[in-house]
């Protein structure tokens, strides 16, 4: 029977490393795990945008007021599409597809 392959994902500080560098870090991380065991890879994390609770109270009003606003639209031009082509529920099935 062969091995099931097993994943491991591990978040380390730089600060095991003395200069604090990130490839240091993970030389360090290699040299204490053997190959028998596994192969180590680096895993890039992108950097986040920090802002303040404000801006993103500010950023949930905002999505909220364009939400709102799509919704209206959408509704307006379903409105259109039903008075043009005199309720007529199969066409407007037929114009409401988008890319098939």
């Amino acid at each position: 029977m062969s091995k099931a392959t097993k994943y491991l994902l591990v978040s380390l500080p730089t600060s095991i490393s003395p200069s604090n560098d990130r490839d240091e870090a993970l030389t360090a991380l290699r040299s204490a795990v053997s190959t028998d065991y596994g192969t180590t890879y680096p895993f890039s994390i992108p950097a986040f945008k920090i802002g303040t609770l404000d801006a993103l109270v500010q950023q949930a009003d905002d999505l909220a007021k364009l939400d709102g606003a799509c919704e209206g639209v959408v509704g307006k031009v379903s409105d259109s599409l039903r008075s043009i082509l005199d309720g007529d529920e199969e066409k407007i099935a037929q114009q409401k597809t988008v890319n098939d």
